[in-house]
């Protein structure tokens, strides 16, 4: 890595640790906190980040994405992407969602930081059973009054 950083991956840690044998997840972070300066971590359970950081408070921890919750650090992408493809801008937008917007950790990550841009306006197209769970658009409705939801 150019930073000089390095990574200890435990993509495999079901089979080839102590999580084999009963280690939690809480139990293991806190072993490899112990000797890192930040814990980046993609867990296919809704909610591992956050019980990792409660375990880990001295170590910043970064959400690469928990199963159907959020993706926060693709998020920060697709913002980048936006503001870079949309002339350096990100308010005055309007942005429209389509597909499974209820398990699309994604969409979940990228909503609230759309909320923090100017007079975005915002459309979720999904099936009925796909739709954007009401607590992301509960979330935003203070910042976004312009919200969108079609079904096909």
């Amino acid at each position: 890595l150019r930073l000089g950083g390095k990574v200890v991956n435990i993509s495999d840690v079901g089979n080839s640790s102590s999580v084999s044998k009963g280690e939690s997840l809480e139990d293991t972070m806190r072993c490899l906190a112990s000797y890192s300066d930040v814990l980046v971590v993609r867990h296919s359970e809704k909610g591992a980040p956050d019980r990792v950081m409660k375990a880990c408070p001295n170590v910043p921890v970064l959400n690469a994405g928990d199963g159907s919750g959020e993706h926060p650090t693709q998020a920060l992408l697709d913002l980048f992407t936006i503001y870079k493809e949309k002339g350096q801008k990100l308010s005055g937008l309007s942005i429209t969602f389509v597909g499974d917007l209820k398990y699309g950790r994604t969409v979940h990550s990228l909503v609230p930081g759309l909320a923090l841009f100017d007079d975005i306006k915002l459309n979720f197209v999904a099936p009925p059973s796909l739709q954007i769970p009401d607590e992301i658009v509960r979330a935003v409705k203070d910042r976004i009054t312009n919200i969108t939801i079609e079904t096909f």
